[in-house]
This record gives C-alpha cells, structure tokens and sequence, in this order.
C-alpha cells in the first residue's frame, strides 16, 4: 500500500511539474511575467521601449526560438525535480537513486546553461548589448528560472 502511496505521489508531482514547466515555457511566463518586450526589472526586454521595431521583432523572434528550442529540456528538468523532491521526503530515501538523479539535473541544467549562454550571444550580436539587462549571476534554479528575477525561460 505504502508502495502504490508513493507512485501515485511521484505521478502526481511529475504532472504538477509538466504543467506548470509547459505554462511558463511561453515568453513572459513566470513569476515576473514580463519577460517579453517593455518588461522590467532587469529582465530581458527591459529598455525594448528605446529599441526600433525592427529591433523588438528580433528579439522577439530569437526570444521565441530559445523557448521552444529549450522546453522540452526544461520540462523535463521540473519531472526529475519533482522526482528528486519525492524521493528525498520518502520514508527510507534511496541514497543510490537520489545521487544518479542529482547527477542527471545537474547535466540538464549545464545544458540549460549553454543555451542560455548562446541565446545571450546572439542577442547581443543582432539585437545589441545590454538588451538582456545584468551580468549572468544567479542563472539556474529549477527549468532555468532566476530565483528572484522571476522572468520566463531565459533564465534572467
């Protein structure tokens, strides 16, 4: 019994994880939500007002293809997360399955990095500098978000 408990709260959270990676995998989701263009507080967009048309629209569009280029990756992150949280509260805790886990988030996160990182680069080289607002400190956090900064899958 104490078995099916468990499986049904792994399920449970895994769904709750998906869906709420797949909600804030649109530009602008998150706790902030103004990640997109005209947005604030040191997300990406901020300062967008000054920038041309043009200049909005392409971010907008590098904006969109990292989002989607990256949503499975970070919906994936928040189902091992929310394994790892549920194997970490479990009566008897598998150290084994606790360190492979751990192991398999911190890849998905370094690769999470390295998009972000190439997204940043990009930008700043078709859009401009700045656009993407402070240095990279305080990137990570589950599906890549700022703890803090609240701003969509950029991770800002």
């Amino acid at each position: 019994m104490r078995g099916k408990k468990f499986g049904i709260a792994v399920a449970a959270l895994a769904t709750l994880a998906l869906t709420s990676s797949l909600a804030l995998a649109k530009p602008g989701g998150g706790p902030g939500g103004q990640g997109g263009p005209g947005g604030q507080g040191g997300c990406p967009g901020y300062g967008m007002a000054q920038l041309s048309p043009e200049k909005q629209a392409a971010f907008q569009k590098l904006h969109e293809a990292y989002a989607a280029k990256t949503a499975q990756l970070r919906a994936d992150l928040g189902v091992k997360m929310a394994e790892l949280n549920a194997l970490t509260v479990a009566a008897n805790p598998d150290q084994a399955k606790i360190e492979a886990l751990t192991k398999q988030i911190g890849e998905m996160q370094g690769k999470l990095l390295v998009e972000r990182t190439e997204f940043r680069i990009q930008v700043a080289k078709e859009v401009g500098p700045g656009v993407m607002g402070g240095g990279m400190g305080g990137m990570g956090g589950m599906g890549g978000y700022h703890h803090g900064g609240g701003c969509g899958p950029c991770g800002q």
